[in-house]
Parts: C-alpha cells; sequence; structure tokens
C-alpha cells in the first residue's frame, strides 16, 4: 500500500469517528439546532472553496486536509468574522518502513500559529505528503470564521489583490454625500469579469474583513448562514441597495424573533469595477465610516482595502451657507438662479484663495466686509487670489447665466501655495491634423505646462450626426473616473520648462475607416483632482 492510501485511509477513519460517533480527535459543537446546522462541521476542509465554520467559545474545533503527493505547495486563509481566535497548523507526517511500527504517523509537529482578529494566511511552497490538521479555538465568544484552502495557490489566487497602497481617498464631502476614491485591484486587471468592488457604510467603526461586517447583520450569539452575495450581478445588472433594510436576514434564517436593537445599521453597495463612488442619502453633521472590498463573484472571497471616515457638513442656515477651509463642494444653480455662501478663517491668513470649477457659464462676485471685491463671468476652471485680513468674513455669490443652469464646484483655502487643482496652460484645445488622418488612426495635440501632470486620452464613437450635441454637453466638471475602461486610449506624465514646448502628440489607432470620434483629454494634479480639456470631434477617412 502507498503512502498516499495510507494517509487517505487514515483520514476516513478520522471522518467516520467524527460523523458516527460524535466524539473523536475533531471537536464538534454539541447544541442543538432545528433543520440543517448553519455551520460547517465537517473535519475535511474542501480544496479552492471558501466555508464558514461557527465556533463556540473555548471548544476547539479541527479539520483535515490531504496532501497527496511530495514537494506540492498550498496555502490556507482563516478570516475571523466578529471575534478574536486562535488557529494551530500541524503536519502529521506518515513514518516509513522500518522506523518504529511500520506504517504508523509520527506524532503532530506544529507548523503555524496565529493569535488575532485579522485574516491571516499560511503559504507553504513545498510540502510533503502527509495529513495536515487545522485546530481553531474561539478565544472570546461564539463566532464565525471562513477558512479557505488550496493546493494550488498559484494557479488559482483565493482572494482578490490589492494595490501597493491600499486606502480609501476621500475626495469630497457634503451634507448629505461623501465621494470615495481607491487605486484599482491588480485582479481586476485579471479577471475583471469576476471582480468588482463593494462597499460599506456604518456609524460604527471600520471593519477588517467582509466576513466582519456581515456578522453584524446576525442577532448576537447566534450563527446565521452565508448570506448570498448582495448586489451581485443579476441577469447581467448590478442591483443597488438603498435601505438599510435590505442588508436584513431573512426570517427563516433566525432561531427567534429579531427586535430593534439588533437591526443592522451596515449599508452595503457593490458598483462594479469602478474604484470611484459617492455615497449620497447621508445625515448632515454624522460620522460615517466606509470600508471597500474586492470581492471575487465565482468564489464568493474578498480582500479588506484600508477604510477611512468622514463626517457630512452641517445644515448651515437656508441663506447663506458656510464654506469650510480646504473642503471642496459641488452646488446646482438652477436657471436664473442665485447662491450665496460665507467663509469666515479660523486665523489670521495673509492670502485667501477661492476656486470655482464650473459646468456652463456663471458670474461670481466676492465681497469682504460689505464691500465688493471681485465681480466676474466664469466658465471651466477659475481662480480668485486675495489679500488677507483680519477677522474677515467673505460672502461669495454665484448667478447661472446659462440656458439650464450650471453645476460648480467651489474651494477656498488660505494655503493656496498648495492647490488642489492642476495648474492649465493657457488653452484648453485640442488639435488634431488633417494630413495625419487615416482610415484607422488619428493624431491629436494639446498644450501642457512647467509643471508636471498626468495626462488621460480617451476616445468614444458617436454618430455622425451627434458631434454638436457632444460638444455643447454641460459635462466638463465630470472626471475620467466616470468613463468606461474601454474608452481610455492611454495615460502619460508630461513637462516642459519651456512653456513654449510644452506640447505633446498622440496618436489614436485602431479605429474604424468612415467612423466619428469624440476625443477628450483630462489631466489630473498630485491630489487626484482633474481638469478636462475641449472635446475634440474626428472622423476617420473612407479610404485610403
Amino acid at each position: 500500500m502507498s503512502v498516499s492510501q495510507k494517509l487517505y485511509q487514515f483520514l476516513l477513519y478520522l471522518t467516520s469517528m467524527v460523523l458516527c460517533q460524535g466524539h473523536g480527535p475533531v471537536s464538534v459543537p454539541q447544541r442543538r439546532w432545528e433543520g440543517a446546522p448553519p455551520y460547517n462541521y465537517s473535519p475535511l476542509l474542501p480544496n479552492g472553496a471558501e466555508i464558514t465554520v461557527f465556533l463556540f467559545r473555548d471548544q476547539p474545533q479541527s479539520h483535515y486536509f490531504l496532501v497527496k503527493e511530495d514537494r506540492s505547495p498550498f496555502s490556507v486563509t482563516v478570516t475571523p468574522c466578529d471575534a478574536a481566535l486562535e488557529w494551530r497548523l500541524s503536519v502529521q507526517e506518515w513514518l516509513p518502513h522500518g522506523a518504529h511500527r511500520s506504517g504508523n504517523p509520527e506524532a503532530p509537529r506544529d507548523l503555524f500559529t496565529y493569535t488575532g482578529n485579522a485574516a491571516e494566511t499560511y503559504v507553504r511552497v513545498s510540502s510533503p505528503s502527509a495529513l495536515y490538521s487545522l485546530q481553531v479555538t474561539a478565544t472570546q465568544g461564539d463566532t464565525r470564521i471562513r477558512v479557505y484552502m488550496t493546493t494550488s495557490p498559484e494557479s488559482k489566487p483565493p482572494y482578490p489583490e490589492l494595490p501597493f497602497d491600499p486606502r480609501v481617498h476621500v475626495t469630497s464631502v457634503g451634507q448629505s454625500t461623501v465621494s470615495l476614491a481607491w487605486k484599482a485591484s491588480p485582479s481586476v486587471l485579471r479577471f475583471e469579469g469576476n471582480i468588482q468592488y463593494c462597499l460599506l457604510v456604518n456609524q460604527r467603526h471600520n471593519f477588517r474583513s467582509l466576513c466582519a461586517a456581515e456578522a453584524q447583520a446576525g442577532l448576537a450569539g447566534d450563527p446565521w448562514p452565508d448570506l448570498p452575495v448582495v448586489s451581485i450581478y443579476s441577469e447581467g445588472r448590478v442591483m443597488h441597495l438603498t435601505r438599510m433594510e435590505d442588508l436584513l436576514l431573512p426570517s427563516q434564517y433566525l432561531s427567534k424573533p429579531r427586535s430593534k436593537e439588533h437591526k443592522s445599521d451596515v449599508l452595503r453597495l457593490c458598483i462594479g469595477n469602478r474604484n470611484a463612488y459617492q455615497v449620497w442619502d447621508l445625515q448632515p453633521h454624522t460620522l460615517y465610516n466606509f470600508d471597500v472590498f474586492a470581492v471575487n463573484v465565482l468564489t464568493n472571497t474578498s480582500s479588506a482595502y484600508t477604510g477611512t471616515f468622514a463626517k457630512t457638513l452641517q445644515r448651515p442656515d437656508p441663506s447663506i451657507l458656510h464654506l469650510k477651509e480646504g473642503m471642496m463642494i459641488q452646488v446646482n444653480v438652477g436657471k436664473d438662479g442665485q447662491k450665496f455662501y460665507s467663509f469666515r478663517p479660523g486665523n489670521w491668513h495673509r492670502k485667501v484663495q477661492f476656486t470655482f470649477y464650473s459646468c456652463g457659464e456663471v458670474h461670481v462676485q466676492i465681497e469682504r466686509n460689505g464691500k465688493l471685491v471681485t465681480s466676474e463671468n466664469t466658465e471651466n476652471l477659475k481662480h480668485f487670489q486675495l489679500k488677507g485680513k483680519a477677522k474677515a468674513r467673505y460672502v461669495v455669490g454665484i448667478k447661472s447665466l446659462g440656458p439650464s443652469g450650471a453645476s460648480v464646484k467651489i474651494l477656498v483655502s488660505t494655503r493656496p501655495n498648495k492647490p488642489l487643482f492642476p495648474r492649465l496652460p493657457h488653452k484648453l484645445t485640442l488639435r488634431t491634423f488633417d494630413k495625419l488622418r487615416t482610415c484607422n488612426s488619428v493624431t491629436v495635440a494639446w498644450l501642457g505646462t512647467r509643471e508636471q501632470n498626468k495626462y488621460c486620452l480617451y476616445k468614444r464613437e458617436i454618430k455622425e450626426g451627434q458631434a454638436e450635441k457632444e460638444l455643447k454637453k454641460p459635462n466638463r466638471c465630470l472626471g475620467p473616473e466616470t468613463r468606461k475602461v474601454s474608452e481610455k486610449v492611454r495615460c502619460k506624465y508630461f513637462h516642459n520648462f519651456n512653456s513654449q514646448r510644452a506640447v505633446t502628440v498622440e496618436k489614436v489607432t485602431g479605429l474604424v475607416a468612415g467612423t466619428t470620434y469624440l476625443l477628450d483629454v483630462y489631466v489630473i494634479g498630485h491630489r487626484g483632482h482633474s481638469v478636462k480639456y475641449q472635446s475634440k470631434v474626428v472622423k476617420t477617412r473612407k479610404a485610403c
């Protein structure tokens, strides 16, 4: 009998002791449940599938898996859900013939131990053919955990990869909205259709895992089965949760009626592959915690970004709204409408800069201590820099001049040397070259600045008669995060200390003959805020 066969028979023996006798080397929870137990009680770990295990406090539970061939890799990941635990990974190697009693297993040897409440992974690049055991113990109370074991960690990565900087950033805050952005998961590029981002919003704290957040939706001390992945693709569409109640468990999963104090306050939204999102319908002047998880929709595994928090703005006076230092807001001014904002610096300042980024033409006037200091019509990006005064109070008035209103981003800062927006050239126009236009390519050029910035070029096919309509759309305030990945041509960094030579040229290839395209360029500053150049419509030649 081979070593693998002996190991397999020994594993079957352990399984029979647990399932038939109810006791033995594997500690199984002994509490009774009506119907099927809502946790995994099998001592055998499946290969390449994440399972949910329920643990009772201070009752060790063991699970096993077999590595049949020598020098095989494997990895084990244990994710606590809502409490700390201890887990230990051991190997039970088979003694060769002639050593002690022939064909008997030697004493288990510990490979790895961990104590804590964070997800932890043990990886073995080369392992002997042996029986491995995972023993887990809940140290704080009854809890759920998730376990993933695979013998092919390289070919089938179990969890989505995180970028080098896995932090979630707050890009803007309003009275009822918070805008977030994070770097894309490398797994999105490799498995775009299988990976999406899920966002969690709550008023308690940040979560280290999606499992920990889901545990908040259950009754304290009561186990519950895995929820289906909320908002995962349904018939090709992405569903969004807009109510906290949508995350509550179905009544058939509960062992007793749910009381109000157990009601979930965790909002879960799954948003596809976008790595920027604006959360809305929040309460003013309220602190919220935000967590982002990259989720593999096929395996239901997830990786947690480093969460963040933000406090929404307080609802100001209905007639004059208050601006905060360094906090960007976005407002909509209706046709012939007018809005007023006030700003009072917290301390003495040399300069104050008001920045307006407008989609549509507006009239801006600024008063200081009741005296008018500037009044001007503006469109696109405009900075107004004023000298500071002690105990100054500024009042800003914005009036829409366009036929359909305007959307305006407003930022005020007493430290204008640290701009949030990139510096711009004197012209934001794109130029194409007719002599370089072919059946499947066009060449476009635009101006840059002495400051190095990131420029991203996008193309989109449009119908021949829609060119004028597309050019008149008031969408200049929208950033590249609103564009489809398939529309991106490329991004590049560019600058030239000689402003007269700060010109860059890009050739767009792979186009269709006789087709009209809309070209857009975004310049992105160091803090992530972008400004859009004027759109350009170009048509490829029909015949070459």
